[in-house]
């Protein structure tokens, strides 16, 4: 996070559907491995299928020789599409001039990015592109939630509890007021979560008989549902539902690039991503960079593969990617880390809409998303002076601390606080919060390992002369904080001898402020640790 890190020595008839849950993924490569881990947590998979590079497929006027005349794609790239690209507009309007005499299908054009999408039977269509750049049309679809095991033994869900667990204790209902979010997803159904209605765009088509599935319902009603049930951060805010998927949940980059400008350009200030891919598309880059410059924050998943790669488009510039953390704010096992990674934010079990009139419980961090981006529309309307981006920048810097202490690869800037950001102008705030204690490995053969012990000022008032115990296997130590800014953290290192046997030891933190505190519940912490031995 951006505080500055001190080391020390020493509804009628609801039906609640368990397990649905929130994230994808297609997969490709382009994205970056990260391994860095907190011990002592299970090693991440980075594993990802092998992709080509994020470049047009061409730079010249003649495709790659291919006598077969079979579309040879890598994984995940639709057959038979491409998205051909033009610099020149003249360029670009010869060629939609000649598709029927080159015998191509026009799947969907871009005047804004001088991009076409179109289908073809022969790959001798794609000769002699005057000033085209063809590049792949990757396949992007909805979540595949997480399955049984891939959160951790005693992960505790949040059912109704997500909003207080986040500190909104009050009267929330004109939250977001005057603030649009657009939610890209599978659109939002009519629901009794969303009394204030929903603008509604479709890029997609639903096959005759079906019916546009619950996810962006879901999502959405973590934004802005007003309903006993299903509460939203910001119920007053207006949400703009672009459906991009089928009625199989699948979408494409080209659509996903098509719903993000449309978002832009309807004046959406907060823009909602549940969803995602491994595949970096360069149009998807340039819708993004599109939708930023029109004063636009977006918010996607890190996505559910328990990967240390982050998906995109969270992995994109300037995007604020969103990670999981269980009700005990633990990061969950299923939730791709990454040093793109901005915040963590509640991912498991949430009560969220589902259907016309339904509620399910909610995972994954599709979930997590729509909390930060309905935190960044409560600030907004709470400071209207603010832009979009000025307020993200609150909710990320106003995160607590989480993990190994300052930003870090599972939970980014730290773990969403609402109600810090909303009291974030209030004197008077006294809050020392033990934030994290995570063992990590000795040095050197003859060093023991350590636990890093981290304390936070999140309140709105220095800490003086705040007293720290921490008691291990080898008695307590009495420490001082001797002063501490707010949102500023200190962290102390206990050496700790971990049994052979693997046997648990517990260290134990407790800190005081002087001054009186407003929250008691997080000035202590405890964790067990042990060793893990070989089967």
């Amino acid at each position: 996070m951006n505080s500055k890190v001190i080391f020390s020595s020493v509804f009628l008839g609801i039906v609640l559907l368990a397990g649905v849950t929130g994230f994808f993924l297609t997969q490709a490569d382009d994205t970056d491995g990260h391994t860095s881990k907190k011990a002592p947590q299970a090693e991440k998979s980075s594993t990802l299928p092998s992709l080509p590079a994020n470049k047009p497929m061409q730079r010249s006027n003649r495709r790659d020789a291919n006598t077969s005349g079979v579309d040879d794609v890598p994984p995940f790239a639709l057959a038979n599409e491409r998205i051909i690209r033009f610099k020149d507009d003249d360029d670009y309007r010869k060629f939609l001039a000649s598709l029927n005499a080159r015998g191509l299908r026009l799947l969907g054009k871009s005047d804004r990015l001088r991009a076409v999408r179109v289908g073809f039977s022969s790959l001798t269509s794609l000769d002699d592109i005057e000033g085209g750049e063809l590049a792949y049309n990757y396949l992007v679809t909805l979540p595949t939630p997480p399955g049984q095991g891939e959160a951790q033994a005693g992960a505790m869900g949040f059912g109704r509890d997500a909003l207080s667990w986040l500190g909104i204790n009050v009267d929330n209902s004109l939250w977001g007021k005057g603030v649009t979010v657009a939610v890209i997803d599978s659109g939002v159904n009519q629901h009794i979560a969303f009394n204030g209605g929903v603008t509604n765009i479709e890029l997609t088509t639903l096959a005759d008989g079906s019916s546009q599935l619950s996810h962006g319902t879901a999502v959405a009603s973590i934004i802005s549902g007003d309903h006993p049930l299903t509460k939203g951060v910001a119920p007053a805010s207006d949400i703009l539902s672009i459906r991009v998927t089928d009625d199989s949940g699948s979408s494409d980059s080209f659509t996903l690039a098509e719903g993000i400008m449309q978002a832009a350009d309807a004046g959406a200030q907060v823009i909602n991503i549940s969803m995602g891919t491994f595949a970096n598309s360069s149009l998807v880059a340039d819708a993004v960079l599109y939708a930023q410059e029109r004063g636009a924050v977006i918010v996607a998943s890190s996505g559910n593969e328990g990967y240390d790669a982050i998906a995109y488009p969270a992995a994109y510039p300037g995007v604020i990617s969103v990670g999981a953390v269980e009700s005990q704010g633990e990061h969950l096992d299923f939730s791709n880390s990454g040093n793109q990674l901005s915040i963590t934010a509640p991912g498991y079990q949430v009560n969220a809409a589902w259907g016309e009139e339904q509620l399910t419980a909610f995972s994954g961090t599709s979930a997590s998303a729509p909390f930060v981006s309905g935190a960044i529309a409560a600030t907004m309307s709470a400071n209207p002076q603010m832009t979009a981006q000025q307020a993200a920048n609150l909710v990320i810097g106003l995160a607590n601390d989480a993990g190994l202490p300052g930003n870090d690869s599972d939970f980014g800037g730290g773990i969403l606080d609402v109600g810090r950001v909303m009291q974030s102008g209030t004197p008077g705030i006294y809050d020392a919060a033990v934030t994290g204690q995570v063992l990590v490995p000795a040095s050197s053969p003859t060093s023991l390992p350590k636990v890093l012990v981290t304390v936070q000022n999140q309140g709105t008032e220095p800490l003086i002369n705040s007293p720290v115990t921490i008691t291990s296997p080898s008695g307590s130590q009495q420490l001082n904080i001797s002063s501490l800014s707010p949102g500023q953290t200190q962290t102390f290192q206990i050496p700790i001898a971990i049994p052979a046997n693997g046997d648990p030891v517990t260290v134990s933190t407790t800190v005081t402020s002087s001054a009186g505190d407003q929250d008691s519940s997080n000035n202590s912490r405890s964790n067990s640790f042990a060793r893990q031995l070989e089967e």
